[in-house]
C-alpha cells in the first residue's frame, strides 16, 4: 500500500497588482460613489411648497387605509376581550 504524498503548498510572490479593491470595504466603493454624484445632477429639485403638497396627497391617499387598519385591530382586540370574559 503507497500513501498519496500530500502536495506543498506553494505560495507566488507579491508582485502589486490589485486581485480585489479594498475601497469598499472603509464605506462606498468608488463606482458607488460616482453613481452617486451623476444620481445627485440628474436629481429633480422640489420646492418646499411642493414637497409639503407630495406629503399632504400622501397623507390624503393613505389616510383612510391606516384608520381602516387600526380600527379593525381595536375591533378585534375589543371582540378577543369580550370572548375572554
Amino acid at each position: 500500500m503507497s500513501k498519496k504524498a500530500k502536495q506543498k503548498t506553494v505560495y507566488k510572490q507579491d508582485d502589486g497588482r490589485t486581485i480585489y479593491s479594498m475601497a469598499g470595504l472603509e464605506g462606498k466603493t468608488p463606482e458607488e460613489l460616482e453613481e452617486r454624484d451623476r444620481q445627485r445632477r440628474n436629481a429633480v429639485k422640489v420646492t418646499r411648497k411642493e414637497r409639503r403638497a407630495m406629503i399632504a396627497a400622501a397623507f390624503q391617499v393613505y389616510g383612510p387605509i391606516l384608520l381602516i387598519i387600526l380600527v379593525a385591530f381595536g375591533l378585534a382586540a375589543v371582540i378577543v376581550y369580550l370572548l375572554m370574559r
